[in-house]
């Protein structure tokens, strides 16, 4: 690397350091303040990086990444669960959008081909905009909620239609453009059906070697190789890296080992990412914004009204609430970092050019900046708008993949006699477990199991930490309890632990920390062949539970059952 490529690249990591504080302290996407850094930092403004191609091939890794974890999360049982909300109320919102922003795109000028990709652009939202503020908000599990989330599927999915479109829309004949269009079908065709027996039959036997050597480095270094192989080979059929990346995550979204790759990858996608929306934002002609930024507002403005609007009455339309139709207008009224991805590859392809895909990225941005407002307040403005309606509205409610259950963090004998007990009483829980060997034979049995550390706290909140109603510690090691039940205690405080202690001496530390109920197992299995033994000697069953009662309470000196609700 050179001394200058390596001084830019200090400059990119400071002033988004720099940017990411203010805005996450102005209460702003994170995304917008990339965006902005690229923005002050290129060719543009300050032009602190003359060259933004140096970095694309990095920047590209960052919608690898994302695409990947999202395959990741794509659940086919979530899907059908919310079926209604996610090709019910998504593909009417999607199709809609897209056509009547096409049309627009269309009148406004543009070639038919920059058209469809710029409207499907506008059609979608920001995953990660909306999922943050209904989280922050705790409407994640409202109605408007849950239709938010659905249509949000419908349009990941979408965007990944768009990844095989891009790089041949950039065609200038039409007849060479449907045949790249087919044979671009053709070897996604061959592509997916490849991916799919690579995911179904080798990758499952490669993470379970790699989970066996017990080294995280080593389950890392194997899921960045097998993530970026797949970018390499989806290039290689001239179809978009991104789209290995998900068809990736996709093959491993339904094993045992989902919560730990998503975990793993983490770091490295967000640092991509951003590196990604930089070099977008060093795309961006700043003259463009100064000399038409009237007509940018206006355009930003009509883009949210039309969205809000298209978005509600396709809700309103399928027999959902006013209220909740409108809230989730407000909700999605926003473009999207898909969208504006789409607009940076339809660039680099030479599919929009690059004046225009200027102009829809920089509105694109601006309903960005506005959106956290916007759904902070959905309910609030929905009501005002709402001043009265029949009640006779169809409700239909979504169901959730997990709520009320039991977290069992290990899965040894302790934690299989307990998912047992549970079973029996129709009680749902979730185990995690970092023994592959153990994973694959529950869920060979019908367990509801996952490979994971119960340490980490993105896979506790994968298992939705928020909506269980108890988390159970089994394993062996004090200082791991202690560090998992500090770590559930700073995102839930409230929510019940029950935490086995194999020595006595740990009792004291775990309730110091935030354990509700602790179960020494020595001393539990200590009294157990003591109240046994004198059973055998004809001892009353009333003074055998007085006195092994007195000897627990004698031991540990606080009353444990105070402490659970």
């Amino acid at each position: 690397m050179s001394e200058q490529l390596f001084q830019q690249f200090l400059v990119i990591l400071g002033f988004s350091l720099f940017a990411s504080v203010l805005f996450r302290r102005l209460r702003m996407a994170t995304i917008v303040a990339y965006i902005a850094v690229g923005t002050v930092i290129g060719p543009s403004a300050l032009s602190f990086v003359d060259d933004p191609a140096r970095f694309s091939l990095l920047a590209e890794f960052g919608v690898v990444f994302l695409l990947f974890t999202l395959g990741l999360e794509f659940n086919l049982k979530k899907m059908l669960a919310m079926r209604f909300a996610v090709f019910g109320v998504g593909g009417v919102q999607v199709a809609v959008c897209t056509a009547v922003f096409a049309l627009v795109v269309f009148f406004w000028g543009a070639t038919w081909q920059a058209a469809i990709l710029i409207a499907g652009a506008l059609a979608l939202s920001s995953t990660a905009i909306v999922t943050r503020e209904l989280v922050n908000n705790r409407q994640m599990h409202n109605l408007h909620g849950q239709l938010s989330i659905g249509v949000l599927l419908f349009q990941d999915l979408f965007a990944v239609v768009f990844l095989v479109l891009v790089p041949v829309m950039g065609q200038q004949q039409e007849a060479s453009l449907l045949v790249s269009l087919g044979v671009a079908g053709m070897n996604a065709i061959v592509l997916l059906a490849l991916l799919l027996a690579v995911g179904k039959w080798l990758l499952p036997l490669v993470y379970q070697e790699v989970a066996r050597t017990g080294s995280e480095e080593i389950f890392l270094l194997s899921t960045l190789v097998i993530v970026l192989l797949a970018a390499w080979l989806t290039h290689s059929f001239h179809l978009s890296m991104a789209l290995g990346g998900f068809v990736t995550g996709m093959m491993l979204g339904e094993g045992p080992f989902r919560y730990q790759i998503q975990t793993d990858i983490r770091p490295f996608r967000d640092i991509l990412l951003g590196l990604f929306f930089v070099t977008i934002g060093m795309s961006l002609d700043l003259s463009l914004l100064l000399e038409f930024w009237p007509r940018i507002l206006l355009f930003t403005l009509a883009l949210v009204a039309m969205k809000a609007l298209v978005v509600a009455v396709s809700v309103r339309v399928l027999g959902f609430q006013l209220q909740d139709a409108l809230s989730v207008g407000f909700n999605l009224a926003q473009a999207g970092e898909f969208g504006l991805a789409l607009m940076a590859l339809a660039m680099l392809n030479n599919a929009v050019p690059v004046d225009e895909a200027s102009f829809i990225s920089i509105i694109a941005i601006f309903s960005m900046v506005i959106s956290p407002f916007l759904i902070r307040h959905a309910g609030a403005f929905s009501r005002r708008l709402v001043r009265s309606e029949a009640s006779g509205a169809r409700h239909v409610p979504i169901k959730l993949d997990l709520e009320g259950h039991v977290i069992i963090g290990g899965f040894g004998r302790l934690g299989r006699t307990l998912a047992q007990f549970l079973e029996q009483n129709q009680v749902p829980y979730i185990a995690i477990e970092t023994d592959i060997d153990v994973v694959e034979k529950a869920r060979r049995g019908g367990s509801n199991i996952v490979y994971g550390n119960s340490n980490n706290l993105e896979i506790l909140q994968h298992c939705h930490l928020s909506a269980a109603s108890l988390v159970v510690l089994t394993f062996k090691s004090l200082e791991e309890g202690k560090v998992a039940i500090s770590r559930i205690r700073q995102r839930h405080a409230g929510i019940p632990i029950v935490v086995r202690c194999v020595q006595q001496s740990g009792f004291e530390e775990l309730v110091s920390v935030g354990a509700d109920q602790v179960f020494p197992e020595l001393l539990e299995s200590s009294l157990l062949i003591s109240r046994q033994v004198l059973r055998i000697l004809h001892i009353d069953e009333p003074e055998i539970d007085r006195q092994v009662e007195e000897f627990r309470i004698g031991l540990l000196p606080e009353s444990q059952e105070s402490r659970l609700p």
